[in-house]
Parts: C-alpha cells; structure tokens; sequence
C-alpha cells in the first residue's frame, strides 16, 4: 500500500512540475542599452541616461526597467516583432527580434534606443 500512494504521489508531482513548464517565450531575457539615436545622430546610452539604462523580460509578462540606477516594475507584450511596454501612466514601444530591441522615441525624448540581449 505504501509503495502504491509512493508512486502516485511521484506521478502527481511531475504532473505538477510538466505542467508548470510551458515554453519560455524566446523574448525573455536582459536586454542593456548601447545606443540612442536622435536626428541622425547616434550616442552611447550614457550620454542620454548616465546611469543606464536596461529592461528585464521575465515570464508573464512582467518586466523591470532600470532607467539611471532605478527600478521600475512594468508589464511588457509583444505581437509579432512589435513589443510595448507598460507601467502605470508611461508606454514604450517599438520592435523586438533576434535578441535586439529597439525603444522609440523613450519618454517623450525623440530619443530611438538600442538593447541588446546581455545572454
């Protein structure tokens, strides 16, 4: 009897673990800033954002952007290569593909951002 509720107690838990696994969606990952660009003219990150500037996609949707040093929780979607990023009263938008993210216009800026997948 006890062997019997072992082996079922061990199929129960890899049910669990199989169906908590699920594919990572590809975009997922830390992506850093390397460049910004603005009228033609492209810039290290720094010189726009001193403290950098970094977006974490993580599963679920959420994200955390780190703009010059500080954390900010955000939700992030992407439907084709478009993705937009959200937090209470700001959206970013702009492309995501093959480990590369392009923001437009960030905060209002006129400033085009470039990150990079740091994996």
């Amino acid at each position: 009897m006890k062997r019997a509720l072992a082996i079922i107690l061990l199929a129960i838990l890899a049910l669990s673990l199989v169906g908590c696994g699920g594919e990572p969606d590809p975009n997922e990952g830390v992506y850093v800033g390397r460049t910004g660009s603005m009228g033609g003219i492209s810039v290290a990150v720094e010189s726009a954002f001193p403290g950098g500037f970094s977006a974490e996609l993580k599963s679920g949707g959420k994200a955390v952007l780190t703009i010059d040093g500080t954390d900010y929780s955000v939700k992030w979607a992407v439907d084709g290569d478009a993705i937009e990023i959200t937090a209470a009263d700001t959206t970013l938008t702009g492309t995501v593909s093959d480990g590369v993210m392009v923001l437009r216009d960030v905060l209002g800026s006129g400033i085009d951002l470039t990150l990079e997948r740091a994996d």
